[in-house]
């Protein structure tokens, strides 16, 4: 009787510890938002160059680059210091040439394409991104799925490493008046500073045009 309740109590130990050892493999994803929101936060404090480089059916046609920085309200302001723009008009894929106006609308669209990074970068989606995710893991890295963060039938796809938490990249998919818009994002790390977006590209499609704008960030400065 007495070894029974030994054998029970061994059991129930290592149940214990295996339970405890599965709670402590599971991360705290309301801290990590958390810590998501802050560092989001601390990147409002800095300013830093932006290059934007817009491709049309693959082929590059316009490079702009930009002075950045968060105003007050947390609203990113760009002031443009250059811009080359290919000569030489931009066709449809039935060969028909865009009008000025055509033009300005479908650049139109692609900022505003490019610009869905932006709001996914708030650090109040970003907390929810991340808060709101389910998880997997593979080795050291750390994959966080979400779904539904700004619009519905969005998701948000951030790939950190496990042991630190610090974001590599994220994938998002969203859309524009029914286009698809997908974002992938490198992320990059300031010394002694928040982690940023240092590059991501954005691809959609305008009136059957394929649209792509590449972003690469660099010289962040706290202001």
């Amino acid at each position: 009787m007495i070894r029974l309740k030994t054998l029970v109590a061994i059991v129930a130990l290592t149940a214990v510890a295996v339970s405890t050892s599965l709670a402590q493999e599971q991360p705290d994803l309301g801290l990590m938002g958390a810590e998501m929101r802050i560092n989001q936060e601390e990147l409002q404090k800095y300013s830093w160059d932006s290059k934007v480089t817009f491709e049309v059916d693959g082929v590059q046609r316009r490079v702009d680059t930009y002075s950045a920085r968060y105003v007050m309200g947390g609203m990113l302001e760009k002031m443009q210091t250059s811009s080359d723009v290919a000569k030489g008009k931009i066709q449809r894929p039935d060969g028909s040439k865009l009008k000025k106006k055509e033009l300005e609308a479908a650049r139109a669209f692609a900022l505003e394409a490019n610009g869905q990074l932006d709001n996914y970068l708030n650090p109040l989606f970003a907390e929810k991104a991340v808060a709101s995710a389910g998880e997997t893991t593979d080795g050291e890295t750390m994959r966080l799925k979400s779904r539904d963060v700004i619009k519905k039938g969005d998701t948000v796809e951030i790939e950190l490493v496990q042991s630190s938490w610090r974001p590599l990249g994220v994938k998002i998919k969203t859309t524009i008046d029914d286009s698809p818009v997908d974002i992938d994002v490198t992320f990059g790390t300031i010394d002694y500073g928040p982690n940023h977006p240092a590059r991501s590209v954005t691809t959609t499609e305008w009136q059957g045009i394929k649209l792509t704008i590449k972003t690469e960030n660099s010289n962040y400065v706290k202001q």
